[in-house]
């Protein structure tokens, strides 16, 4: 048995054990520019931990990223054909991961974050609708996709919560509103004149995210501009910007965790804390002034 025998078998397999789109559409991607270009013709037990080189340079072209991803496409793939029942030649665990340099996590300080809402046209209507989605989303930390499937009755108001589907896990959670963002959204909701069940709307029908992006790169990378804010404005970094105010105030990281619905602590940290430079200055100033 090759290599590339087990590429497509393992991709069943992912659907039916209720992988989600979105990752077997990436884990193909990554395959078929690393493992196809390298490794899919060598007989499964003739693999040689020396043959990772291959998917390494294969894996160039995918961009920075694209080593570090092809190999763990390798680790997936032996895994797979190990639990399969397949003999593999060695432990898949023993292959290592090429390391990348961790890259800037980028999110909005307390101060930008409100200057850039507060600079939202509101008398535009998508504008008041933008105003109160980002209100929503860095209140929650919810992903825009999570946000846009929501019905208006699946908002708790009494509890100030709600149960949102992950869009990774397909499983229920439960996400948490600030008074602030219920109040933008009452205010959003009683100005509606439709009758669509669904919690954010263009033109009466559910928001698409597509739509939702085309406006906030109307309505704010202009705002963004004229304030000095020199940072890749999306949906997501109001998620990060949501994980990275907790940890400054504090937060524990496992309750952190947990809020942001990430399986381990280590996603949180390494990919939405971001670090304030000045304010970390500051910290050590006060903390090892005290000591000496």
């Amino acid at each position: 048995m090759k290599i590339g025998d087990a590429f497509e078998p393992f991709f069943i397999w992912q659907v039916k054990v209720g992988m989600s789109k979105k990752t077997i559409a990436n884990d193909r991607y990554y395959l078929e520019g690393s493992l196809a270009h390298s490794v899919q013709n060598i007989e499964v037990m003739d693999l040689k931990r020396t043959d990772v080189s291959k998917v390494i340079e294969a894996a160039r072209t995918l961009g920075k990223y694209g080593p570090q991803r092809g190999v763990c496409m390798l680790r997936k793939v032996l895994k797979y054909l190990k639990e399969s029942g397949h003999p593999i030649p060695f432990r898949w665990q023993d292959i290592k991961i090429p390391t990348v340099s961790q890259k800037k996590v980028e999110y909005l300080t307390e101060d930008e974050l409100e200057r850039l809402l507060d600079g939202i046209d509101l008398v535009d209507p998508s504008g008041f609708r933008t105003r109160v989605l980002l209100e929503v989303l860095y209140a929650t930390g919810m992903r825009i996709g999570e946000a846009l499937s929501m019905d208006q009755e699946d908002i708790d108001w009494k509890n100030k919560e709600a149960i949102v589907i992950n869009v990774k896990s397909k499983e229920p959670e439960k996400v948490y509103f600030s008074e602030r963002s219920l109040y933008w959204l009452k205010r959003y909701l009683d100005g509606r004149e439709d009758d669509n069940p669904a919690l954010f709307v263009s033109c009466g029908k559910r928001l698409r995210r597509s739509s939702s992006g085309k406006c906030i790169h109307r309505l704010i990378f202009g705002v963004a501009a004229q304030l000095g804010i020199k940072k890749q404005i999306t949906h997501h970094i109001f998620r990060k910007t949501f994980v990275t105010h907790l940890l400054q105030r504090k937060a524990d990281i496992m309750a952190v965790k947990d809020l942001a619905r990430h399986r381990s602590e280590r996603t949180t940290l390494q990919n939405y804390a971001g670090v304030d430079k000045e304010r970390s200055k500051a910290i050590h100033r006060d903390i090892m002034n005290d000591l000496l």
